[in-house]
């Protein structure tokens, strides 16, 4: 940061972003900043003048701070397998040999566990005709799972789908993904910021905004905890998206365009779950027939 057109006889100089200081300078010398502590969107940047007369002034200028073009990543098919198409899907995670989704809909909305080879339903728990089911997650022995506009988190046994216990929340207003980083549960409400939520409270701990190359990346839905990263569907997007937590920058994406002829509406790309014995994603959408195993490769 350095500033042009300052008078003579300065003193000293305060650095600011978004009213937090960075550093106080001799004289008019500038300061370097490393954007890798900055998370990225809009900010302002402002200096506090001190000159030896004893005034003061004080300048700023906003900006955007953007990341580098994500990295682009193709698919390899590794296995196709039946899926219930009558299944909105909403939520999935691949844990304990199994796989876990969730559906949406109103009077429709369930909790499940499928075999993922057959596509058969081993387990079902209606969620209630009263709630739109949407996201889950599995922390240890449990279940959350999140409803769209009912502004309420289940939290389910994993072995009996027994209800545990429910969080009712004000903030975020919608639930759309929710993910596990092994601490804290990691939310979407279909904006581009990421909520970080403590399990025990279900209290928002702290928000980081989501952007590429672009600027925002907004409509964020089903989110996978993938080796430190976030991978989430974008709705209404035929690709995912690979989210460093740290700072919201959109590391990768990956193409999954031409993976389903899917045409009707409401039929769109949702579900992410990661098989880490092979290193691979079973990804499916809204009353797809088929659930995908996939490869990312890189271009």
């Amino acid at each position: 940061m350095t500033i042009a057109g300052l008078p003579t006889g300065v003193d000293s100089i305060q650095y600011y972003i978004d009213n937090g200081i960075l550093d106080i300078k001799n004289g008019t010398e500038g300061l370097v900043v490393n954007s890798a502590e900055i998370k990225m969107g809009q900010h302002t940047a402002s200096a506090l003048v001190f000159l030896n007369t004893g005034k003061r002034l004080r300048v700023s200028s906003a900006f955007t701070l953007l990341p580098p073009v994500p990295k682009q990543f193709r698919y390899e098919v590794i296995n196709r397998y039946s899926h219930d198409s009558s299944a909105y899907t909403q939520g999935l995670q691949y844990q304990h040999g199994a796989l876990h989704e969730t559906t949406g809909i109103k009077g429709a909305s369930t909790l499940r566990t499928v075999n993922v080879k057959s596509g058969e339903v081993i387990r079902s728990k209606e969620i209630g005709d009263n709630y739109f089911g949407e996201g889950m997650t599995l922390v240890g022995d449990s279940i959350y799972v999140l409803t769209y506009r009912e502004n309420t988190c289940f939290v389910f046994d994993r072995h009996s789908f027994r209800l545990i216990k429910t969080f009712n929340y004000d903030q975020p207003r919608e639930g759309w993904g929710i993910t596990y980083d092994g601490t804290k549960l990691i939310k979407s409400d279909g904006s581009n910021v990421l909520y970080f939520i403590d399990p025990k409270t279900f209290r928002v701990l702290h928000t980081v905004p989501v952007f590429d190359d672009k600027g925002p990346v907004p409509q964020l839905n089903e989110l996978e905890y993938i080796e430190g990263k976030v991978y989430a569907n974008v709705y209404q997007e035929d690709y995912i998206v690979v989210i460093n937590p740290l700072n919201g920058v959109v590391e990768s994406r990956i193409n999954l365009i031409g993976i389903y002829d899917h045409k009707a509406q409401d039929n769109e790309l949702n579900g992410i779950a990661y098989n880490d014995a092979d290193s691979t994603l079973y990804v499916t959408g809204k009353m797809w027939p088929y659930l995908f195993e996939i490869k990312p490769q890189a271009l």
